[in-house]
């Protein structure tokens, strides 16, 4: 019977569906071979269909929702939550599984060729080298597999902030329990000012920090940290810093040059699928193989074409995106994550980031005579996509945002704010609808 499991080119370059010896005999996009040996025959074109080809007719535009016809709410301020799924990702997604149904196994290759090219997008967003990006299932997994990975010392010290998701504090509190680390909090709200930087520069220079691990956006503010800043102040101290961008990526300019590690799940503001995600690491050799799986060793698929002794368990290990990446991976999720970066790209994080903001400006105007209090940073340096708002005193947020939700607007309620995140298809008008629907309830509220 014929193997499931193949891998790219990091494992087997160029990557052939075939034995690395036999290249020179057989056309590997036109043959697979099983483990018995046995060649099965495919079209080119089947193997060729990147998921990047459905946006070709999808051009999308600031303001329009043509992308989501099925799109239920009227308004959709909630991208910080989940985005919704553009039509674009949701064929790509189909494709993938179409293939695999046709032809099994012999769609692998095809699955193969078309996340690289993933990762090229992933690597240009984040403005890193794609060659350092690994796909992963989720924010929470790509964070919790470097904190596993680093070779701490007890005594080590992470320094982490009170406001955070815990997505990217959970992870380095199992790592503080595990190896006898050090946490250092401090107050996310305090880089409103330069006070938060500096005391930044006063724990970095205590000595010992390992590790500064702060969100580019804080979720239930919308407050952009000065990551760019943070992480020169963390190299000035021999730390290394890990950012979490998922409230960021796609949304929100940043500059990754002094960053170390960086993820992302897709399906926030990139409105991808949930269970994919984006991690960069800087210097894969500075990670210990602690998560390894059987596609991390060198020369993996080798026990797969036919030959007898290859099946070695002590291979090596390989250093860079193969180590988190050891095992078969979520290739119709990452086919619709393909297909929304390359939306975001048509659009630029610049135009989207403004866009957003013009909408924010409009609404947040409109809310602080209705007794909201806004948390938007009145430094423009310091905002990003989010206007997160105290309701009114006496008026519970999540009641707020039922309300709003029967009236066909959606929103969410992170830490009893009312936060709205609008992206690239919300329109101009969304706004003062929004205000006009509020007033009432609000009245009635109070």
């Amino acid at each position: 019977s014929c193997s499931h499991h193949h891998r790219c080119s990091r494992l087997v370059p160029p990557f052939t569906m075939t034995r690395p010896d036999r290249q020179a005999h057989h056309r590997p996009d036109l043959e697979v071979h099983c483990t018995a040996g046995a060649p099965v025959a495919i079209s080119p074109l089947n193997l060729t269909t990147h998921s990047r080809s459905h946006i070709v007719d999808n051009t999308p535009e600031l303001g329009s929702r043509a992308l989501f016809p099925s799109l239920a709410p009227r308004i959709y301020a909630n991208h910080a939550s989940v985005g919704p799924l553009p039509t674009p990702a949701v064929a790509a997604m189909t494709d993938v599984m179409t293939r695999q149904a046709t032809h099994g196994v012999a769609a692998m290759a095809g699955f193969h060729e078309d996340l690289e090219h993933t990762r090229a997008l992933a690597g240009e967003l984040m403005g890193v080298d794609s060659s350092h990006v690994a796909l992963m299932p989720s924010t929470s997994m790509a964070i919790s597999s470097v904190a596993a990975s680093i070779p701490w010392q007890p005594g080590d010290r992470v320094v982490l902030f009170s406001g955070e998701f815990p997505a990217n504090t959970t992870p380095w509190q199992r790592a503080a329990d595990q190896y006898g680390l050090d946490l250092i909090w401090l107050s996310a709200d305090a880089f409103r000012t330069e006070e938060g930087l500096a005391q930044l520069s006063q724990v970095l220079s205590a000595g010992r920090v390992r590790m500064v691990a702060v969100s580019a956006v804080q979720f239930s503010t919308g407050l952009r940290m000065p990551v760019e800043a943070m992480g020169a102040l963390a190299h000035q101290h021999g730390a290394e810093i890990f950012v979490d961008a998922i409230q960021a990526l796609g949304s929100t300019p940043f500059d990754a040059t002094d960053l170390d590690y960086i993820a992302s799940g897709g399906q926030k503001w990139l409105m991808g699928p949930p269970g994919t995600a984006m991690l960069y690491v800087r210097d894969w050799d500075r990670l210990r193989p602690t998560l390894a799986g059987w596609l991390s060793h060198v020369d993996a698929l080798s026990f797969l074409w036919g030959d007898p002794d290859q099946l070695d368990y002590d291979r090596a290990i390989q250093s860079g995106p193969a180590l988190f990446e050891g095992g078969t991976l979520n290739f119709a999720g990452l086919a619709g994550l393909t297909a929304a970066l390359e939306i975001n790209r048509t659009i630029g994080v610049p135009s989207i980031f403004a866009h957003a903001n013009a909408w924010i400006d409009q609404l947040e105007q409109s809310l602080v005579p209705l007794g909201f209090e806004s948390l938007r940073a009145t430094d423009p340096s310091l905002r990003s996509c989010i206007l997160a708002a105290k309701p009114p005193e006496g008026i519970h947020a999540g009641e707020l945002a039922g309300a709003l939700a029967e009236h066909g607007i959606s929103v969410s309620t992170p830490d009893a704010v009312v936060r709205f995140s609008p992206s690239w298809p919300n329109s101009a008008e969304e706004p003062s609808a929004i205000v006009e629907t509020l007033t009432p309830i609000v009245g009635r509220m109070l």
